[in-house]
């Protein structure tokens, strides 16, 4: 992004809040002031990020590090005062403030497993509390994110939230490769990512490539921006029914990221710095039988201590917040680094953040938040990409061949890719990337029931993607032998305004109704701008450098407009009934389907509230919605016909593309329901929150198939239907809570049912060369080709004359008709040359959280994270397996000699390469996801120095993993990368559970 681009959006930002500042100078009325500390009632300790709110008002602030608060500019008169957080009791104070004055209050918060007074946002409109909502809404405070010690803000969720399965699918730097995925498959083509939301800004966090990087490789996303440290909670609403005022864009689940605001008071400063080191958990087993085929003495050499290393990295955030009555501000600046633990691969991640908040008047508050960030990676091929990738080019090489450079020169294997030391020394994929998010968002009261919210947000990217191949680094003879120069600009901006009106009013007794109208208009802008060329000059490196040129260029816009209303209807702050409906259009669809409505239904009712004894707290609430979803960028413009250039003789021409436009698109459509429960028992000290949802998708947009007649092969449209059917638990327990120790249990359950419920089209293979299939009758995705045959009466595997196994699809092994296969089987088993052979998707996922608190200085924390029941099929040892690299473990034994029980007859494992079924492998594993030891120091010298003391952690992510898996890592997932991306690889959300040349996620350690 040039400084052109920052200026213009700095300034959209900033206007609008001075633009009201000559007619907001009014005389201010009466106020006073309230001031305190808020501490755990257990053990003393102070307690941070305490939301405290006058009732009634948006008058609001958060407590300090050492629970210290100021509330400025409090209305006089009699007024409550509401405590809340995360994990507590919520308390109130009542107070008379006189004009002028200023009110003292001390409060100690009561540790309760359950809160049903904890305010929420997301899927609202306003502020609600949850007790009111009909709908799960997740929620991550601030604390949690800090303790994962993780290095983007979706590896922090990971195992926080049931429902969410969050998958780390890589493990480059700088957090590659993180796929969130909410309630199961919810569309083939759109992807698996929900909207995100970042301080009212809709954000675009797409993981696409601009080079080849290995087709499906799980490239960065840029949720990676964001600075945890920044983050003061997470809201996630995982369904339809919660997602309806958000419409054809939330099918997929709503994310919602809320930065810190700052506290009222002196300047606060804070110092966090953390390094850490990360390394390979356990080398793959490569064949290293010192013996050739023929029995004669081979040497071979292992490259993994030459590929992998132990990868420094380190992390600085410097924040000062405060502010006065009038006037608060958070600012923070980040400065981070991460050597990758595969050689050559790193990243760099510098931002600053201020946020401003200022009360204009008595009634108006304006906010201001500025996000600034620059990105450097340097990253390597992985994956798909064979030529120039490090990992296919291991797998895919015999280990007798010495790739240590002679005189200088690297070594190029005998068959196929590049010389994995040559890529690391010499290839380079450089990537730069310039952000900035920022809103103005200004809160207007004119009187206590009436609310009004305006924001305007944006979100622009500029993304430069670099790349160097050199001349004769890769086997073959095409152009690419003669090195390759790429330089890719992507530019894309994301610009969002909101308005959201509320009234609350009270027409008799026990009833309280809130009337909200909102509206939102989104655009989005993606330009992308390229320059390639082969043929180097030998000492070349530019694109300039190259005697064949290539230039491209391309736009992309998409525009979304919604409006929506809500009503609630509360009675005796019991039972909550709310109706709610959106109305939006995209660019996306056919002028005859563009605008679509998404209505929501839900109830809620507290049976009992804080009651003392064994049954503390129930509440019953059930909701009914709709949401839709927009096709990707790629199929942005797939209800016209589209041309492509085709140049003849010099002179410019167009021809069609092969997608036959359709005027009728419209978009895919989610309906859910939902019902659960929450309950608190034994004092606050146990609380379970159970949700039962039913989703069905209908619409699912995917290509159907033409007759070439047409002059086209496909159209994009509807095609079929699927559901999702789960449960979810979450558990908290308050197990000790004593002044000299603590401890804590949190424990979630998700289990999901995906099912393809019925298909307009055949059955199809969801990505191109893998046996993904999406198959009405089965879940999405299911692994679908050749299987071992058996013995349909004793069901032994059967074998040929020489001991291999015998091939379902072919005719050699199973007869070319189907009597003689039926003949060879023993019966009708076999009858079939393909079959179902596995499915990647979870029978159920978990986490276990234990935290410990011993005194007041000392906290331990342990995470357990796993995934159950889930296939695998490890195409990385089929690839060693192959016959061009022969450098699997499993390949020795074929190298045994004649006699040896161990010994597999000649040629077993190359037959293995057709058979699928052979590669699949239970892929559940349970991961010490993180462990942490944290000691506070703050004797009497130390807080001479540091107000708050020093607070050092030792910490551990991804220490250990318990599995059968034989790869490097179960949870690696070659097609982690959004569905859809613009310059991806076309796949769809459905297509999971395979390794393939993936990076390895890495054991990491930690001190900060």
């Amino acid at each position: 992004m040039n400084p052109a681009s920052v200026r213009r959006a700095a300034t959209a930002l900033v206007l609008p809040f001075l633009a009201l500042l000559p007619a907001l100078l009014s005389a201010q009325p009466s106020t006073g002031t309230i001031r305190g500390r808020v501490t755990d009632a257990a053990g003393g300790r102070g307690l941070p990020e305490v939301q405290i709110i006058v009732d009634g008002t948006r008058i609001g602030t958060v407590s300090g590090s050492g629970g210290e608060f100021t509330l400025g500019n409090v209305p006089t008169g009699p007024r409550t005062i509401v405590f809340r957080r995360i994990g507590y009791q919520p308390a109130t104070r009542a107070v008379n403030l006189a004009a002028g004055a200023a009110s003292s209050i001390d409060i100690g918060l009561t540790v309760s497993a359950l809160n049903l007074s904890e305010v929420v946002v997301t899927g609202t409109g306003t502020p609600t509390e949850k007790r009111k909502l009909g709908t799960s809404v997740a929620s991550v405070d601030s604390t949690v994110i800090a303790n994962a010690r993780a290095t983007t803000v979706d590896q922090a969720m990971q195992g926080k939230i049931p429902g969410a399965q969050i998958t780390q699918n890589s493990g480059g730097p700088g957090g590659g490769g993180i796929s969130v995925r909410l309630r199961g498959v919810n569309s083939f083509i759109s992807g698996s990512d929900p909207l995100y939301i970042v301080d009212g800004v809709i954000i675009d966090n797409g993981s696409a490539q601009l080079a080849d990087l290995g087709g499906r490789s799980n490239p960065q996303n840029r949720l990676a921006d964001i600075n945890p440290a920044d983050i003061d909670r997470i809201e996630i609403i995982r369904g339809a029914a919660a997602a309806a005022l958000y419409g054809s864009r939330a099918n997929n689940g709503v994310v919602q990221i809320f930065t810190k605001r700052g506290t009222i008071g002196k300047p606060h400063f804070t110092l966090n710095t953390r390094v850490a080191t990360s390394e390979l958990r356990e080398q793959q087993p490569f064949n290293f039988y010192p013996f050739n085929a023929a029995g004669l003495p081979i040497e071979r050499f292992n490259y993994q201590d030459e590929i992998f290393r132990r990868a420094p990295s380190s992390e600085q955030n410097l924040t000062v917040e405060g502010g006065n009555d009038q006037t608060r501000y958070y600012i923070s600046g980040n400065f981070a680094t991460e050597e990758g633990i595969i050689r050559s691969t790193s990243s760099r991640r510098m931002g600053a953040r201020v946020n401003l908040q200022q009360h204009l008047t008595s009634r108006l508050i304006g906010n201001v938040t500025a996000n600034y960030v620059t990105t450097n990676n340097k990253v390597q091929a992985f994956g798909e990409q064979n030529d120039y990738g490090i990992m296919g080019s291991l797998f895919f090489a015999p280990t007798s061949v010495n790739f240590r450079p002679v005189n200088g020169i690297y070594p190029l294997p005998p068959t196929l890719g590049t010389n994995p030391l040559l890529a690391i020394d010499r290839i380079r994929n450089p990537q730069n990337i310039d952000r900035f998010i920022g809103a103005t968002k200004l809160t207007w009261t004119p009187f206590t029931s009436l609310l009004v919210d305006y924001t305007f947000g944006v979100d622009n990217t500029g993304f430069e993607q670099g790349q160097f191949i050199p001349r004769n680094a890769v086997l073959g003879t095409s152009d690419l032998v003669t090195g390759r120069s790429l330089s890719v600009f992507q530019g894309t901006r994301v610009i969002n305004q909101d308005g959201v009106a509320s009234y609350t009013w009270r027409p008799l007794g026990p009833f309280e109704l809130r009337s909200t109208g909102g509206f939102n208009h989104t655009a989005q802008r993606v330009r992308i701008t390229s320059a390639s060329a082969t043929g180097l000059a030998p000492v070349g490196e530019l694109v300039s450098a190259g005697s064949k040129p290539i230039a491209a260029q391309s736009e992309i816009q998409l525009r979304t407009l919604g409006f929506y209303g809500q009503q609630e209807i509360a009675w005796a702050d019991r039972l909550f009934l709310t109706g709610a409906v959106r109305y939006d259009a995209s660019s996306t669809f056919a002028p005859s389907e563009r605008w679509q409505a998404f209505p929501k239904l839900s109830a809620s009712y507290v049976a009992i509230g804080n009651r003392s004894g064994m049954l503390n707290n129930l509440r019953l609430r059930s909701a009914l919605g709709w949401a839709g979803s927009q096709p990707g960028l790629v199929n942005a413009y797939s209800q016209y016909i589209t041309y492509t250039q085709l140049p003849f003789a010099t002179r410019p021409g167009f021809v069609n593309d092969i997608t036959f436009g359709n005027p009728s698109l419209r978009n895919e459509r989610a309906r859910e329901w939902e019902v659960g429960a929450e309950v608190g028992l034994l004092g606050g000290r146990v609380s379970a929150d159970a949700t039962y949802y039913d989703r069905l998708v209908t619409d699912l947009l995917f290509f159907k198939p033409l007759a070439v007649s047409t002059g086209f092969s496909r159209q994009f449209a509807p095609i079929g239907s699927m559901s999702n059917k789960g449960f979810e638990l979450l558990v908290n327990t308050s197990n000790v809570t004593r002044p000299g120790f603590g401890w804590t249990t949190t424990a979630t359950y998700t289990r999901n049912r995906n099912l393809v419920e019925s298909l307009t089209i055949q059955d199809f293979q969801s990505a191109g060369g893998y046996p993904n299939r999406i198959r009405a009758g089965e879940p999405a995705g299911v692994f679908y080709g050749s299987y071992a045959a058996r013995d349909c009466v004793s069901g032994a595997l059967l074998l040929d004359s020489l001991g291999r196994y015998r091939r379902s699809n072919n005719a050699a092994d199973m007869g070319a008709t189907l009597a003689q296969r039926r003949a060879i089987s023993n019966g009708t088993c076999n009858d079939s040359l393909n079959a179902v052979i596995g499915d990647p998707n979870p029978d159920w996922m978990g986490s276990l959280l234990n935290e410990f608190t011993v005194g007041k200085k000392l906290r331990l924390r342990a995470l357990l994270d796993g995934v159950f029941g889930n296939d695998i099929m490890n195409l990385s040892t089929r690839a060693q397996n192959a016959g061009i690299a022969s450098n699997s473990k499993e390949y020795e034994r074929e190298l045994l000699p004649y006699g040896d029980p161990r010994k597999l007859p000649p040629t077993f494992n190359s037959r293995t390469q057709g058979i699928f079924e052979y590669w699949i492998e239970d892929g559940t594993f349970v991961k010490l996801r993180e462990l942490s030891a944290s000691y506070l120091f703050d004797a009497g010298p130390v807080r001479r120095l540091f107000s708050d003391g020093v607070d050092i952690t030792v910490s551990g992510r991804n220490l250990y993993v318990w599995t059968d898996y034989s790869g490097y890592d179960p949870e690696i997932n070659l097609f982690g990368t959004n569905a859809g991306g613009l310059a991806s690889v076309q796949t769809t959300a459905a297509d999971r559970g395979f390794d393939f040349g993936g990076y390895p996620i890495p054991r990491v350690w930690s001190v900060s």
